[in-house]
């Protein structure tokens, strides 16, 4: 985005200023917003060559449509001229492939009602426009739950913008909380809920989604404990093939970190490389070493940051009733689970 038109004094006077200029100082001259010119300004860098230039901090979304506002009166050099606005369209990008939603996670059909995050998995890199305008929970009449989802001034994406992550409000969820004796749980077990995604979310090339994307489910129980790892069954594979180690689960563990807290190393401690993959329902992980096994003993790594769907870490639970005594032993970082390949 860029403004020409200033003088040569102009110019100089804003290179001057630049040195010492906030982003505040730069918006209140030039801002560029998504929803009109008292919306708040996208983040930026500012510039002054032959003219002043602005570069968002992320590439804009093709086929959008931004308001930028100048307001000469913030120049060093003050003009009398009154701020201007203007709506600048972007083309949309070259035609590909609609995108479409995977998947959501967790994939069981049962979740705990007390289930604190959804993941949102789309075929390809979506825009970055804020994602809980676009997603919705019905209740099992139709009618959309109120103030279901937690609004965050940041929105949680992968590295490359293909899986969203959408928070259940917290305050609702946990026991004793303000929020959650006014109007109690989201989710309440027995019920049935859909999770929708609109199509008019928008992807990297400024198309909507192909089509809405719905997910039914039933809430069930709350999962109220810790994650104990004495209810884990670890199937080992034979030496000298590349069968998958297989560790299912009682309960439903959390997808994303599945991705990351679980490892496997030798009983030496040497890291030992593979490769993942979480089976549906979330209760099974199935790890495949990039070279065959050798006999001997390894361990199953467990950081303490793995939780279910309900936020329930390793001997740590989410809530806890305050009339009951808390142990403040601290859990440590890391586990490890033993077992051997014959």
């Amino acid at each position: 985005m860029i403004v020409t038109g200033l003088s040569e004094a102009e110019r100089q006077a804003l290179r001057k200023a630049a040195a010492t200029w906030t982003n505040e100082e730069w918006s209140s001259l030039l801002r560029v917003t998504t929803g009109g010119a008292d919306a708040p300004p996208i983040a930026g860098r500012y510039a002054v060559t032959a003219m002043v230039e602005f570069q968002p901090v992320y590439a804009f979304d093709p086929g959008r449509e931004y308001t930028v506002r100048l307001d000469p009166a913030r120049l060093p050099t003050s003009r009398p001229d009154s701020a201007t606005s203007v709506i600048v369209s972007l083309p949309p990008a070259a035609a590909a492939a609609p995108t479409t939603v995977t998947r959501v996670l967790p994939t069981a059909g049962v979740v705990p009602e007390n289930a604190l995050r959804f993941y949102i998995e789309f075929s390809a890199p979506m825009s970055r426009q804020p994602g809980i305008d676009f997603v919705h929970l019905l209740d099992d009449t139709g009618r959309e739950v109120k103030n279901a989802f937690l609004p965050l001034d940041a929105d949680f994406w992968n590295h490359d913008h293909t899986r969203y992550t959408v928070f259940l409000d917290p305050g609702r969820v946990k026991r004793g909380i303000l929020p959650n004796e006014q109007m109690g749980r989201a989710l309440r077990a027995g019920r049935e809920y859909s999770l929708i995604v609109d199509s008019t979310w928008r992807d990297a090339h400024g198309a909507p989604l192909a089509k809405s994307y719905r997910r039914t489910f039933r809430a069930g129980p709350a999962d109220l404990s810790a994650i104990g790892m004495k209810g884990w069954a670890l199937h080992a594979p034979g030496s000298g093939t590349r069968d998958p180690l297989v560790v299912t689960f009682p309960r439903a563990l959390d997808h994303g970190l599945l991705q990351r807290a679980l490892g496997v190393e030798t009983r030496k401690g040497g890291a030992w490389p593979g490769d993942v993959i979480i089976s549906p329902g979330e209760t099974e992980w199935r790890f495949t070493p990039r070279e065959p096994w050798r006999a001997g003993d390894y361990n199953l790594v467990v950081l303490s940051i793995l939780e279910d769907v309900a936020g329930n870490r390793v001997g740590r639970a989410f809530e806890v009733d305050m009339w009951d005594r808390v142990d403040s032993t601290a859990v440590p970082e890391r586990a490890t689970l033993p077992f051997t390949v014959p």
